[in-house]
């Protein structure tokens, strides 16, 4: 279920209406309050995969064993090697509980996200923007594995081909943005990824991004700042929508679930330890 929350919402707004209307104050702090989470978890995440090492460099296992006793008589060893264990769950218990944290704090950056484009004064280009994406999702996807030169290969041959294929070498920067725009307004939406993909290659780093970005990210960037220019009150907000309350509820019911196990096997003689294996399916969120 985590999984699919990849697809992180994109907010476009201009400065002038990020300042009127005090977004930019409500977004900072929560900004600020997940990567705060983001950097603990990462802590918590480095601690307990250096105790695993820890645990199996002092206490190497011979293959089959599972149970681990700490019973009146055992030796030290025997004993300090069920405390590590011990230890090692309550670590994963906290960064568990760190995850749900994380992702509560996001759950809430993504609420007021929301709320800020329902703002009524505010012009919503949201659907506007999020039929472009798809449009382009497509293009990307085609020029990515040259299902476009392929089709035209096929109808008209090879020489047409080529010819349907040549990118302009443009003077300035300016002159290829009006044609990346005059691309988008025709619904020529391979020849805009193309446009955008010699762009990089003329100014790299630029304006236009680098070859690491996504150029559906790049051309929505262009298309809004070209609509709202000399104009504010504008918003679009594109990408997922769900209701994560449901993704919530499963981490908080599992982390309650942990700290159980760790709380009956703090107090139980025998930690029988679960070592994964090949047929063992871990518990879905």
């Amino acid at each position: 279920m985590l999984t699919t929350c990849s697809d992180c919402p994109t907010i476009y707004i201009d400065a002038d209406t990020i300042m009127s209307y005090g977004l930019l104050e409500k977004i900072k702090f929560s900004a600020l309050e997940l990567q705060e989470y983001l950097d603990t978890y990462n802590t918590k995440e480095e601690c307990a995969v250096s105790w695993l090492r820890n645990c199996r460099d002092t206490f190497p296992r011979c293959p089959g064993e599972s149970v681990v006793t700490c019973q009146p008589g055992d030796s030290e060893e025997k004993q300090m090697e069920s405390l590590a264990q011990l230890e090692l769950c309550q670590r994963l218990y906290k960064l568990h509980f760190q995850l749900l944290l994380l992702f509560q704090s996001y759950c809430s950056l993504i609420g007021q996200v929301h709320a800020i484009s329902t703002v009524p004064e505010l012009l919503n280009m949201s659907r506007e923007l999020t039929e472009l994406r798809g449009s382009l999702q497509a293009a990307e996807a085609a020029v990515a594995s040259d299902l476009e030169h392929k089709l035209l290969s096929h109808a008209h041959g090879s020489s047409a081909a080529a010819a349907a294929m040549v990118v302009p070498n443009f003077p300035t920067s300016e002159a290829a943005v009006q044609a990346i725009l005059e691309c988008l307004k025709n619904h020529e939406f391979t020849k805009a990824v193309r446009y955008i993909q010699e762009c990089r290659r003329q100014w790299p780093n630029g304006v236009f991004g680098g070859s690491s970005e996504s150029e559906v990210q790049t051309l929505l960037n262009v298309y809004f700042r070209h609509q709202t220019l000399g104009q504010t009150g504008t918003i679009a907000l594109v990408g997922s929508r769900q209701d994560l309350s449901l993704i919530c509820s499963k981490l908080l019911e599992l982390n309650g679930e942990i700290r159980d196990m760790i709380r009956r096997a703090q107090g139980y003689r025998v930690v029988t330890t679960y070592l994964p294996d090949s047929s063992a399916s871990a518990t879905s969120l």
